[in-house]
């Protein structure tokens, strides 16, 4: 399949800023290759966007440039954008529903307020929000949507956010954003002093235990539904996310410890053997 200029772009976007997941769009088929990182790329430019913008009103208008990007891309009236451009030949290829693109944006949206969720389930609703809609699009582009399937990707996705969270949270702790719900701080009494003082906390480690058995959880409910072939790279993330589960335990749950947020060794070889054996997880 000859790739375009949009195509070339949204693969290396990818590639250069989500590698584990251009690496997962390499075990599609060559047709569908581009689709995956057109949305992959789309994915990257509104998550960065919490991190490139100084002020939440700043946030909000560039979210609302993207909400009116896509909504152009099903009127007719596209932007000039390497993006947008790749977003809409795979949104006319694969039927890719609008909705999704929107719960996507609507999640980075509260990404913005930096206010912790007061809740433990408003906490995984959110984590949901923020990464499921993409794994279903991707099982869109590979023509793969079934129920089943969508079930699963929906249990992956949020984990594999969950799983991106654990592994990430001294990043936060810089920033002095807490990526935890104010219910389960207050059980194991972390404070946002404590927090952001980056220290290693016994009481930090207890409480990313029970969010990391929460993502176990997520994926071995997922890993009992049976999903058809086709759909498998739609939800390969979930040996990725298995890996780096096993490895924060191995880490005693400590997220300032080094192994946790290292690369995945022989990562691609990992996941061509799962692909090879008929897994996905």
């Amino acid at each position: 399949m000859d790739l375009t200029t949009q195509d070339i772009y949204c693969r290396e976007l990818a590639r250069a800023n989500d590698w584990e997941r251009y690496l997962v769009s390499l075990f599609a088929p060559a047709t569908h290759r581009a689709s995956l990182w057109a949305i992959y790329a789309f994915n990257h430019e509104v998550a960065k966007i919490r991190e490139t913008v100084t002020e939440p009103m700043l946030g909000e208008i560039r979210l609302q440039w993207w909400r009116e990007a896509i909504e152009g891309i099903y009127t007719g009236t596209l932007r000039e954008h390497q993006v947008v451009l790749a977003l809409a030949t795979a949104v006319e290829r694969g039927d890719l529903p609008l909705k999704q693109f929107d719960a996507l944006i609507n999640a980075r949206s509260k990404d913005l307020k930096d206010i912790p969720f007061e809740t433990t389930a408003d906490y995984m609703k959110y984590l949901e929000q923020s990464s499921a809609p993409l794994h279903i699009l991707a099982l869109r582009c590979l023509a793969a949507e079934q129920e089943a399937a969508i079930e699963c990707a929906t249990k992956v996705g949020t984990a594999y956010a969950l799983v991106g969270v654990l592994r990430s949270a001294p990043f936060f702790f810089q920033q002095n954003r807490i990526p935890f719900p104010r219910d389960l701080m207050d059980e194991y009494h972390i404070t946002e002093r404590s927090l952001f003082a980056l220290t290693p906390l016994q009481e930090l480690t207890s409480m990313v235990s029970v969010l990391a058995a929460k993502a176990e959880k997520l994926l071995n409910d997922a890993r009992k539904i049976s999903i058809s072939r086709a759909a498998r790279p739609a939800v390969l993330a979930a040996a990725q996310a298995l890996w780096h589960l096993a490895r924060l335990k191995k880490a005693g749950y400590d997220p300032y410890d080094r192994r946790v947020s290292a690369s995945i060794p022989f990562h691609e070889l990992r996941l061509a053997m799962k692909m090879c054996l008929g897994k996905w997880s």
